[in-house]
């Protein structure tokens, strides 16, 4: 009796164990997934948060967990708006905020806001902070107190979001510009700030050298002026005179 089997059955067979074995491998590698440093993941299963992990080689269960990735490293963003001064000045600033995601939080930061916290947060909050301590001051102190409203907008910007999972690390006005308009009448006031100080230095000017002279004058005794006019003298004598006396003494 032949017990040989055909070689199509056999054939077959191999494959399907080589399909088999191929699934395995690619379920089970689907296992495991690495975190990076500076990150962590949050994992769903069936979109329901049950864990969150931190860096290195972990462990889901495929199909049925999903995992979100999250950065927990220093986040740098920078905003620039338009404000309004305390007298109605416009002004555009440039504000770069350092942040981080509390590695701790990063589960309640997820459940909250999802992947978008800095769009339905820190955006918004942090130009409703800017507007509102800014429009405290005069355009014409902003220069002169720029630090000082940076670390106000710091503090109000922190407090605000003040148990979101948000740490905030730096707080700080990069840039700033004036509107046309004020920058041509800041322009214009120096101008004619200069233009008073000119003015006034001439008048010193005059005022002083009129009083040199008048001290000069009555300092001229009349033989000094006599010995003045001999100075001058042509050694031609004048033809007529029109006083008593002539201009000078030539005979002691």
């Amino acid at each position: 009796m032949n017990n040989a089997k055909p070689v199509n059955q056999i054939s077959f067979k191999g494959m399907f164990l080589g399909i088999l074995l191929a699934v395995i491998v690619v379920a089970c590698m689907a296992c495991f997934y690495t975190i990076d440093t500076g990150e962590r993941g949050v994992v769903l299963r069936f979109g329901k948060l049950i864990n969150v992990v931190g860096e290195g080689l972990n462990f889901k269960v495929p199909v049925m967990d999903d995992v979100k990735i999250m950065s927990v490293r220093d986040q740098n963003l920078t905003v620039k708006t338009e404000v309004s001064s305390s007298d109605i000045q416009t002004i555009t600033v440039q504000v770069s905020l350092v942040y981080a995601l509390s590695p701790s939080e990063v589960g309640k930061v997820f459940q909250t806001y999802g992947m978008e916290i800095e769009n339905t947060l820190i955006r918004p909050t942090l130009s409703e902070k800017i507007n509102a301590v800014i429009a405290e001051y005069p355009i014409e102190t902003f220069v002169e107190k720029r630090a000082e409203i940076s670390s106000r907008i710091n503090t109000a910007f922190a407090e605000q979001v003040a148990g979101s999972g948000i740490v905030v690390k730096s707080l700080l006005i990069t840039n700033h510009d004036f509107s046309d308009d004020f920058n041509k009448a800041i322009e214009d006031k120096k101008i004619a700030e200069q233009g008073a100080l000119t003015a006034k230095f001439t008048l010193e000017r005059m005022k002083l050298e009129a009083e040199a002279q008048k001290v000069k004058q009555a300092s001229l005794s009349p033989m000094v002026l006599q010995e003045m006019a001999i100075n001058k003298w042509d050694g031609k004598m004048p033809q007529y005179f029109s006083g008593s006396q002539l201009p000078f003494i030539t005979i002691k």
